[in-house]
């Protein structure tokens, strides 16, 4: 793991908990030492009366903690506040002209009182959509690495928008620059307005903990177990359960569970999610999560803000969570593949079509295609079967944003008979 080189830690990754060594409790002061913002850090001591450090018993909390650690501060942060006639991006290949990266320069740009004659960063995650989508020209420029001998177009580019920003001062805008360092190396982040706060993977990991040992406080015979983790730089999804598990029929077991979420990149969002966790008779390994996305009897499921939100609205969205662990007994005579009529080879053909469609972003995951085919898994009868199969769909490796869409999709089938 720590043999990762920086853009490794650009791709969301999953981690698997069941055969890490790790102590299962750590002390809120080892929690505080992830917030770097001083305001933010003493808000949060003084909402959960941290000035004297107390133990937090979660299983396998220790390894998740130096997770998001070596994560949260493998890079420098670097805010720069810079006019737009003042960046220009340049294209450049590797020495055989093969892999294509764009290079943005920032002059004249500023952090604070700290001055930046020039920096040089290569783009990440969506900046360059971010930089052209305003002028209607991200997909030509991106279209432009598809050919060594197109990247003086881009300069060309550059040079038009820096004539039309010399006649016209007054449409240049002043944007924040967020930029990562490691060593010599630099990264463009994203683009952003400066009302942009930081509320990173750190952050939320942090309040998300001592919010669930305070939820633990008021009912002490709650356990939490750790079910998944996907986790980037700038992206963090953790779904935590409680351990009290409800018997489903003789299918399996229903778990209560939150989803923590933080994209931090763009015009991204973080928030908490109701979840329920379904694992089968068979194996408690193959999971499959479920996320309720309808609003029905007044039952809230996701409290969600924007990285805009002042300190006090980003504390108080995580403390939905006590009201957000909804109970799967309540809930489960809504569920549609529970309700006893359902055609469950419907039900698998609905997500199979979705999967296959023309503009599917799945089409290229055969062994999912597959576990949905009829053609590879015959006609399915029973509910237990098509269960099973959406557990083992949720094992397939795939790029983070493509599982969630996996996980609504099977969501939306068997809770709602959609395939929206």
């Amino acid at each position: 793991m720590n043999n990762m080189e920086n853009k490794d830690y650009f791709r969301a990754q999953r981690y698997f908990l069941k055969d890490k060594e790790s102590e299962d409790f750590i002390y809120t002061d080892q929690l505080l030492t992830l917030v770097k913002n001083r305001e933010l850090k003493e808000l949060i001591i003084n909402k959960y009366n941290l000035d004297i450090s107390y133990k937090i018993e979660i299983e396998k909390i220790e390894y998740l903690f130096n997770l998001v650690s070596q994560y949260s501060q493998r890079f420098e942060l670097i805010r720069i506040e810079a006019k737009e006639s003042d960046v220009s991006c340049e294209l450049k290949f590797d020495e055989n002209n093969q892999n294509a990266k764009y290079v943005f320069t920032i002059k004249n740009g500023n952090e604070g009182e700290l001055f930046f004659d020039f920096i040089e960063a290569e783009a990440i995650y969506d900046s360059l959509n971010l930089f052209y989508n305003d002028k209607s020209l991200s997909q030509y420029v991106k279209s432009l690495s598809k050919s060594s001998n197109k990247k003086n177009l881009l300069n060309d580019l550059n040079k038009s928008w820096a004539d039309y920003y010399a006649n016209n001062e007054k449409v240049v805008k002043t944007k924040l620059f967020r930029i990562l360092k490691h060593n010599n190396n630099y990264y463009l982040k994203s683009i952003n307005s400066s009302a942009f706060k930081e509320y990173g993977i750190a952050e939320s990991f942090v309040v998300a903990i001592l919010e669930l040992a305070k939820f633990k406080e008021s009912n002490p015979d709650t356990e939490f177990i750790i079910s998944s983790i996907s986790l980037s730089e700038s992206k963090l999804d953790l779904i935590i359960s409680q351990k009290k598990s409800i018997q489903l029929g003789n299918l399996g077991f229903l778990r209560s569970s939150i989803s923590i979420r933080n994209e931090d990149q763009g015009n991204t969002s973080f928030g908490v999610y109701n979840t329920l966790e379904f694992y089968p008779n068979s194996n408690s390994d193959n999971k499959i999560y479920l996320f309720p996305n309808n609003d029905e009897n007044e039952i809230r499921n996701s409290v969600t803000s924007k990285h805009t939100v002042l300190q006090d609205t980003f504390l108080s969205t995580y403390s939905n969570i006590n009201e957000l662990f909804n109970l799967g007994e309540e809930m489960k005579k809504d569920f549609h593949f529970y309700t006893g009529s359902s055609n469950y080879d419907e039900l698998r053909s609905k997500i199979e079509q979705k999967i296959i469609s023309n503009n599917s972003p799945f089409r290229k995951i055969k062994a999912l295609k597959d576990l949905f085919s009829r053609d590879k898994t015959g006609h399915i009868e029973n509910l237990e079967v098509l269960l099973r199969i959406c557990a083992q769909s949720d094992a397939i490796e795939m790029d983070y944003d493509l599982k969630f869409k996996l996980r609504y999709l099977i969501s939306d089938v068997l809770l709602y008979n959609s395939n929206r």
